[in-house]
């Protein structure tokens, strides 16, 4: 079956919007496990797949060299229906994928696939973590429990920002107690001088990020910015390396904790 075929799609698609990570630019707490769950199931691609309506975007990639395809190409498409794991030894000899352009392609076809349900808390498949591999092949117990393991890491990293997120749309700019710099921990200290490093394109960027808006989308700042995407992308990463952060849930757990940007 399609991702459009799950029986309440229309709200599925609703909880994976909430999380407004789609378009969202690279994480290292991402792609980090990406690239270890490559290297332990000794996979040439590994994805976060995340199925939309007409499309599946890749929050992280390693291997392939495009952040989506049309939801025809996708293998991950037909998982959502699996209770947590979904194995393809031989694609041409499945019947869901024997026809997929990524399968039947005369140029390194994907001949074997393996995704763990990326699903939410609440029970909601978004997608999968999955290694695709140009050879028919299977996973070895452990390659498997790894997959599994490492798709509850990225859901509770998904849960985790987007509760912060909410937590940041929710504060009030007028709260009291304005913790003056001199009575800061010298980890928010820290943090405040590392915001003094920001220029004031990536402090405008940081505000969309974590404050006003709350969205995690590259294109959005963009939009409003009236910049590329690409130019967005480049400024968050500069952001993330100079306030010593992993991801951007990290980032707004800084800014709740310091106020820096009251």
């Amino acid at each position: 079956m399609l991702a459009q075929s799950h029986p309440e799609n229309k709200k599925r698609l609703e909880i994976l919007r909430s999380f407004g990570i789609l378009d969202s630019g690279a994480e290292k707490s991402y792609d980090d496990l990406t690239q270890l769950t490559a290297d332990i199931c000794e996979a040439p691609i590994c994805i976060v797949s995340l199925l939309e309506e007409d499309r599946q975007w890749f929050k992280s990639v390693i291997g392939l060299g495009i952040r989506e395809t049309t939801i025809d190409k996708s293998i991950c498409a037909h998982a959502v229906e699996q209770d947590d794991y979904l194995e393809i030894r031989d694609t041409r000899l499945d019947d869901r994928t024997r026809d997929n352009p990524l399968c039947a392609a005369t140029k390194q076809p994907i001949l074997f696939y393996a995704g763990a349900i990326l699903r939410t808390l609440g029970g909601w498949p978004l997608g999968t973590l999955c290694v695709l591999d140009y050879a028919p092949r299977a996973l070895t117990e452990l390659q498997q429990r790894t997959l599994k393991v490492h798709a509850k890491s990225i859901i509770r990293q998904l849960e985790l920002t987007r509760a912060l997120v909410e937590e940041v749309k929710a504060a009030r700019p007028e709260t009291d107690d304005p913790r003056p710099a001199q009575a800061l921990s010298a980890h928010h200290q820290k943090a405040e001088d590392r915001f003094e490093t920001l220029t004031p394109r990536e402090r405008e960027i940081m505000m969309l990020f974590v404050g006003r808006s709350g969205s995690l989308s590259s294109k959005d700042v963009a939009r409003e910015l009236g910049i590329s995407p690409r130019t967005v992308d480049h400024h968050r990463a500069s952001i993330m390396s100079k306030m010593c952060v992993d991801s951007i849930a990290e980032l707004i757990a800084v800014t709740l904790k310091t106020g820096i940007l009251r």
